[in-house]
Order: structure tokens, then C-alpha cells, then sequence
């Protein structure tokens, strides 16, 4: 059976390009045959390590100019906006009709297998462009009630063309089922970890965290909130891995608060793991997370976790087990929930063990057999 995937840039980080990589690779060891469709190819080579039996394409290379004519057309069609993107999506400004149109034309040219799309507005362009001989799967990497009320709607009246929508969490497979015909199957299937030998000893006064420099990541709560753990624990680091348009932002305020010696930013790395496994605590602070992948990551090599009590962590984490969860966006509980794991070297390791256990629950061979599952019932 074919599989097609349909993402923004398979060369981008983040948890929706790590899960679909991992998603691909266990597929195609599964016997299914495979294809990455990344709408834009911004570098040489993805930063995660894809399956060398998965077909990899691209629609657009934005390291190159292209032939004379595509270069008119493009510019003409640039000044555009794209009618295919919902106007609120966070990915919009990165689209115009000449991308449109190159996601129209290869989605009609699909004529066999299944369509997995990645975002809401793919999930809406499969229902219209895909050929109906087609299973067409939507994701949702997001919480729905993020979503702006104008794009809730277009999904509410639009999902129902799918054959079956994938969620993250149990509270979002429930919601769905509440407004989407029974003609739609919805899934909970979890993001699922490749598997890594990595460990940590929890020796190291190092905390860390990882992701996108952005808004909903949190990163600006997350410097106020250690800040208050320094004044106490002065031998404390904090490594913050990844990048994002707030980089130079969170630079600018480390420098403010006098803290360049104990907060480090770092580029993101393929193996971060093993940046994971040098480190005793991890720290999610973000504002939304519909999952966390990088919470089941840290988990796996044995990382007490602390993050607020969004959607996606409380269902991977029990309070006082794998970790601690606080009140959203609430610093001072952050603050306090870290020095409160950083000050007892027993809750440390007893939440280190909980974790570990924990993640075995997402390695890639249990995930794999929900996809088979999901997949046999659609093709049956």
C-alpha cells in the first residue's frame, strides 16, 4: 500500500516533522511503500534521519531560482496570497498561489494508496483534491480550541470528507467525535520515539529544554521562571536547544537579567538525546502543547520532567510520578516545581524511573501496530 505524507518543509525541525519521520520510517519497515511530499525544500538535507527506502520529494526548492519562465510566473504569482491557507494558520505567510497551485496539481495526481496531511489547511485541500479512490487521513498536531473560531468552523464543516482524523491525546479524539460523523474514524495515535541507548546519571546540575523559538513555546516563562531557581541554586544551568523568529528576543533578555553564564542557547541538533542525557531535569514551558514529543524523548533517557499542566503533557504525565505539573503559564509554580525536583536527589531519581517505564509506552513498535490497524480497517 502507497502512503503519502504531505508536510510544510521536511528539512524544518519540530515535533510535527520529528513525528512524521518517525511515522515514515516505521511504515516503511512495515513493507508500506512511502513518500515524504515536503512543500518547500529549504536546505541540502532534512535535519532527522530518514529511512534511505523512503521516496522524498519536494515542491518547491527555495535554495534555487529554477528555469526563466517558472521564475515570471512565480513572481507574478507571488504577489498574490494563497486562497488554500487559511488566513490564520501560523504557516500562511510562507504560502502564495503559486504554491497553491503546485499543492493542487500533485495532489490530483494521486490515484491509489492513502493521503496523510499534516495541518488543517492540507487536511481541507485533500478533501477537495484528492481523487476519491484515495483514503484521505488528516492529522491534527494542535489543540482544536487553539485553532481560531473562523478555522474551527471551516473544519467542522469540512472534516467530514475525510476518511479518518489522527489526534494526540484521548481529550481531542473525544471533541472531534462530538461534531464529526461517524463516517470518519477518529483515532488517538500518539507520536512514537524511534528508540535511543542514551542515559542520564542525573549528575549533572544542568536543565534542559528543546523546541522552537516561538511564542507558544514559552521560552520567555521559562528564563523568568529560572531565574527565580538561579538566586537559590547559583550552580544551575539552564540549555535551551532549538531556533525560531523569538531567538534573538530571548538573547536579548537573558542579557537583561545579567544570566548569559547560566542560560545557554543552543543549535538544535538530530541526536538530541544525547544533549538530553548530559542534562538532570527537563522543562516544557509552553503556552499550548497538544502533545510533547520532546517530553517523551527526555523520558526515555530517564529525564524527571516539569512542565505546565497543558492538554499533551497531563496525559503523558502523571503528577508526582514522571514528574511535576503546574498551573499554565504560571511562572512562580514553574519556578517553584524545579527547585523542588532539583533539591531532592531521591524524588529525582524515583521520577527518573517512572519516566523511563513510561516511555516505553510510545516506542515505535507499539505505535506502528495503531497505524497498521488504522490503515487495514480504511483499506478493508
Amino acid at each position: 500500500m502507497k502512503i503519502t505524507f504531505f508536510v510544510y518543509s521536511i528539512y524544518g525541525m519540530g515535533g510535527t516533522v520529528r513525528a512524521t519521520v518517525n511515522t515514515a520510517n516505521f511504515l516503511v519497515k512495515e513493507g508500506y511503500a512511502v513518500e515524504i511530499v515536503s512543500v518547500k525544500r529549504t536546505h541540502d538535507n532534512p535535519l532527522f534521519d530518514i529511512d534511505y527506502n523512503v521516496k522524498l520529494s519536494w515542491l518547491f526548492d527555495a535554495r534555487q531560482d529554477g528555469l526563466f519562465w517558472k521564475k515570471v510566473f512565480r513572481k507574478i504569482a507571488c504577489y498574490f496570497p494563497s486562497r488554500l491557507i487559511d488566513s490564520t494558520e501560523d504557516l500562511y505567510k510562507h504560502f502564495n498561489l503559486f504554491i497553491d497551485r503546485l499543492i493542487i496539481r500533485r495532489m490530483r495526481k494521486i490515484t491509489e494508496g492513502a493521503v496523510i496531511t499534516t495541518i488543517p489547511s492540507f487536511n481541507m485541500a485533500q478533501v477537495k483534491y484528492v481523487p476519491n479512490q484515495v483514503i484521505k487521513i488528516g492529522q491534527e498536531h494542535k489543540d482544536f480550541v487553539v485553532h481560531d473560531v473562523i478555522l474551527q468552523q471551516k473544519i467542522k464543516e469540512t472534516y467530514h470528507g475525510l476518511d479518518a482524523l489522527v489526534c494526540l491525546t484521548e481529550k481531542e479524539k473525544e471533541r472531534y467525535q462530538s461534531f464529526l460523523p461517524e463516517s470518519v474514524v477518529v483515532a488517538r495515535i500518539a507520536n512514537a520515539i524511534q528508540g535511543s541507548t542514551e542515559r542520564s546519571d542525573l549528575s549533572n546540575k544542568i536543565i534542559i529544554s528543546a523546541g522552537r523559538f516561538e511564542h507558544e513555546k514559552g521560552y520567555d516563562l521559562l528564563i523568568e521562571a529560572f531565574e527565580k531557581v538561579v538566586s537559590e541554586f547559583p550552580d544551575w544551568q539552564l540549555k535551551m536547544f532549538g531556533r525560531g523568529f523569538a531567538e534573538q528576543k530571548l538573547r536579548d533578555m537573558i542579557k537583561e537579567k545579567g544570566l548569559t553564564e547560566q542560560i545557554l542557547i543552543r543549535p538544535i541538533t538530530k541526536n538530541i538525546q544525547s544533549k538530553m542525557a548530559q542534562a538532570s531535569l527537563y522543562v516544557m514551558s509552553s503556552r499550548n502543547e497538544a502533545f510533547g514529543l520532546s517530553i517523551i524523548e527526555a523520558m526515555e533517557v530517564g529525564l524527571p520532567i516539569v512542565s505546565f499542566a497543558c492538554i499533551g503533557p497531563k496525559e503523558i504525565i502523571e503528577h508526582g510520578k514522571e514528574g511535576l505539573l503546574v498551573s499554565e503559564e504560571n511562572v512562580d509554580e514553574l519556578a517553584s516545581a524545579i527547585k523542588e525536583m532539583i533539591n531532592s536527589t531521591e524524588q529525582l531519581s524515583q521520577c527518573s524511573e517512572y519516566a523511563m517505564k513510561k516511555s516505553k509506552m510510545y516506542c515505535s513498535t507499539i505505535i506502528a501496530k495503531d497505524w497498521q490497524k488504522l490503515l487495514t480497517d480504511l483499506s478493508g
